[in-house]
């Protein structure tokens, strides 16, 4: 029988932290796509595990507190799942689950053990965007594995390796690319995600926190028929100031987030390695802005390049990370 410690515990918990969070609210459109974002995110991940929990019907324990804005899941998550189940008539949700766990008196089935498991491929899935900065990349090249091909090394652009179990790059490389886009959609410059679990073999809470510039990794860029900051004419000049949130050397490439947008910008000559010291900085790009289309020469007003000649760090020095 579970002890009351054990039935306060917490497993895993999902929440938003920060200034504008330090009563323990959220406005109801955020409450509602923070709620909506949970039951994505879990949903998929509770799939991978298990097909059958796909449509389990579950209500996601809100709690409210001086700091944060937190759904919680504690030790004894299995009885609270049962009962709501039962209430609510769950024979047509969970089908031979329910006859089987009936069978055994819900004690051998387990559900707290795969919500175990959906929040540590959560956590492992947004921990590689988070190190990788792209939740889009599905494709990895020349990958070094240990421990006998159960992990792999993953290197990202600043040089920095991430260790990750192999099967959880598995599980990234087939994640939606919009999964988490209503998580990310409530953070802002002073409300931070946090979504982490409790790792009972190293006896720590392993946890990923994403801020403002990071949500941009969880938000696809989507085509818009309206033109995107019609001031930036083609060709006129510009001095703006933003966030270097990305950059590939394939392409010659790097990510400016401007006012909530990520804008592909290209050195007007040389490779974007010559701009290593003021990636992933907040920093003033200068160029050109280009709307026309790379291999047709025709306007594309949607959504402007940068063509720039310079960039200039807003940070010290000493906060200029290496990319390549």
């Amino acid at each position: 029988m579970d002890t009351d410690k054990e039935k306060n515990e917490i497993f895993a918990h999902i929440k938003y932290e920060g200034e504008l969070v330090k009563d323990g609210f959220l406005d109801a459109r955020k409450a509602g796509e923070a709620l909506i974002g949970i039951d994505e995110s879990l949903r998929y991940f509770l799939y991978q595990e298990d097909k059958k929990f796909r449509k389990v019907e579950f209500e996601i324990p809100v709690r409210i507190r001086k700091g944060s804005w937190e759904t919680i899941f504690l030790e004894n998550f299995d009885a609270i799942l049962i009962k709501t189940a039962l209430a609510w008539g769950a024979s047509k949700y969970f089908g031979s689950a329910l006859s089987e766990m009936a069978k055994n008196d819900f004690k051998d089935i387990g559900f707290k053990d795969v919500f175990k498991k959906s929040f540590v491929a959560m956590t492992w899935v947004l921990k590689i965007s988070k190190h990788l900065g792209t939740l889009t990349k599905k494709k990895f090249e020349n990958l070094k594995f240990t421990k006998n091909n159960t992990e792999v090394l993953i290197t990202n652009y600043k040089g920095e390796i991430l260790t990750v179990p192999y099967q959880y790059l598995e599980i990234f490389s087939n994640c939606p690319d919009k999964l988490f886009s209503n998580l990310a959609k409530v953070i802002d410059e002073e409300r931070e995600l946090v979504i982490g679990y409790n790792d009972t073999v190293s006896n720590k809470f392993e946890f990923v926190r994403i801020n403002n510039i990071e949500k941009q990794i969880f938000i696809p860029t989507e085509e818009s028929d309206e033109t995107l900051f019609p001031e930036l004419i083609h060709n006129s000049y510009i001095e703006l100031e933003g966030h270097i949130t990305r950059g590939n050397e394939k392409s010659n490439t790097i990510g400016f987030l401007y006012e909530g947008h990520i804008l592909t910008s290209y050195p007007t000559t040389g490779n974007v390695k010559e701009f290593k010291n003021v990636l992933f900085t907040n920093c003033i790009i200068k160029g050109y802005i280009d709307r026309l289309d790379k291999k047709t020469g025709e306007f594309i007003e949607k959504r402007p390049r940068i063509k720039f000649i310079e960039i200039l760090s807003n940070e010290p020095e000493n906060r200029q990370t290496k990319l390549f």
